[in-house]
């Protein structure tokens, strides 16, 4: 692609709306400016000036107008003194791809991750907490990733350069898209995926995806930058907002292989009332209020509250972590525990927390009595396990991830109701010890402090 150069003096003369992109380095959002300048629906790329080079400025008109848009790329987060706005969303708990904001007012325009591999194995929640920080700051996100990939998990390092690892080829789990519906009321925020074609591996898996995700994102952005600046854009937002929720609906309920049958894939993930029923039911009803609701025109409806959990609708929770100290206890003292699935959830939770109390004074007879006053006897209590460490000869390596992920994950699905308020206790437990003195900077201790009302390190409660 050849784009014109511009000196900075050609674009003052275009009196452009201004707004600067700020990522991990100058080639995300290079890529991404790029990417904005084929084919889009909205804005036609005039030139780019490089005055300087490593901050160059793209400069575009509006196509249904003589108005023109420009975007300074600021590269490195690293590389400035940041505005609060963009400051605050890269230590939350996780920096993000790119964020965007208004050059006028400072404020965040959109929030951006890319991947060029799919959410599967332990990548599958390795960026929620970045999606968390847009969605806290009312900061409409996409994420970006793809429909299938391969699971290489259970291989070595040594295994994964040598290139002998092949993997299983797998999706990633309803499960992504049913958190991005949930931050989308929740937050009252465009929350969104959008997912790539893997033409390889999903042949093999035996779907043909197409390509037009990538159209909708490259124009996604345009119209939040131009709705940023002229508010009669608001039903092209909107128009391309359900066309997103409509393919992440789509993904979830679409029909997919379970043994000898076809089930939908939610049934596989998260066969969890109400949220089955609405999205395979009302689906096209849900998708127009969702839209209207984070745009500001629709109130609260109770009939699409997808996390009003329905606790009949899960089972007994059944996981490798079951013998580990706690869990092993818990079970041995026949606490009921419940999960979203029969096979292998990394979390679950106890109805009873005022029974979970006792036992937990009697495990921990030097932590009894602090139990009570961390967990709310009159709320459920959801349970994480985690990896907060390994050894290896004499040191301790920090497992940031996807241990970091998979809280932010979790406690989101089910610690909080709709309306953001607490619907469970979240008890944190590092299930391997760990040093006495540890960081409390990493971004997993970041998430774990967010999220937990209790934390269990090496066999006691850790105070914050």
């Amino acid at each position: 692609m050849k784009i014109t150069a511009l000196t900075t003096q050609d674009i003052k003369k275009h009196n452009p709306r201004c707004f600067i992109i700020y990522s991990d380095n100058i080639l995300e959002s290079t890529n991404i400016l790029d990417m904005m300048s084929t084919g889009n629906r909205f804005l036609e790329i005039i030139g780019v000036s490089y005055e300087p080079i490593d901050q160059p400025i793209y400069l575009f008109k509006e196509k249904n107008n003589n108005s023109f848009i420009c975007i300074k790329v600021a590269g490195k987060y690293e590389n400035w003194n940041l505005p609060e706005n963009v400051d605050s969303i890269i230590h939350f708990i996780d920096k993000p791809d790119f964020v965007i904001i208004d050059s006028i007012d400072g404020e965040g325009v959109f929030v951006g991750e890319t991947t060029g591999t799919a959410n599967v194995g332990n990548s599958q929640w390795q960026r929620e907490g970045r999606k968390i920080s847009a969605a806290e700051k009312g900061i409409p996100m996409i994420y970006q990733t793809y429909y299938s990939g391969t699971d290489r998990s259970m291989f070595e390092q040594k295994e994964i350069d040598s290139g002998t690892a092949q993997g299983q080829v797998r999706e990633p789990t309803s499960l992504q898209v049913i958190n991005h519906l949930i931050y989308s009321l929740r937050y009252s925020t465009p929350s969104l995926v959008v997912y790539y074609p893997n033409p390889e591996y999903d042949k093999i898996i035996g779907f043909s995806r197409d390509n037009f995700s990538r159209e909708l994102l490259q124009n996604y952005i345009a119209i939040c930058l131009l709705y940023k600046a002229d508010k009669s854009y608001k039903s092209q937002k909107k128009a391309i907002e359900a066309e997103i929720y409509k393919r992440m609906v789509a993904f979830v309920i679409e029909a997919v292989n379970n043994r000898k049958e076809k089930i939908l894939r939610i049934e596989k993930d998260f066969p969890i009332e109400p949220i089955h029923k609405i999205l395979s039911t009302q689906s096209e009803a849900f998708i127009r209020y969702l839209v209207d609701f984070i745009n500001g025109d629709a109130v609260f409806k109770d009939e699409f509250n997808i996390a009003s959990w329905d606790y009949k609708s899960f089972v007994p929770w059944q996981h490798r972590y079951n013998k580990t100290p706690l869990l092993s206890k818990l079970i041995k003292a026949r606490i009921p525990l419940f999960s979203y699935l029969k096979g292998a959830t990394k979390a679950g939770f106890v109805l009873d927390t005022p029974k979970l109390i006792d036992i937990l004074d009697l495990i921990y007879p030097t932590d009894k009595g602090k139990f009570a006053q961390k967990l709310n006897p009159k709320l459920p209590t959801l349970v994480i396990p985690t990896l907060m460490f390994q050894k290896k000869d004499d040191k301790y390596i920090y497992k940031v991830d996807p241990g970091t992920g998979e809280i932010v994950a979790f406690a989101e699905l089910f610690a909080r109701d709709v309306k953001n308020g607490k619907a469970m206790n979240t008890l944190i437990y590092v299930h391997v010890p760990g040093p006495d003195e540890f960081s409390t900077t990493t971004k997993l201790f970041r998430a774990i402090k967010r999220y937990a009302d209790c934390l269990l390190i090496n066999e006691k409660i850790y105070e914050f």
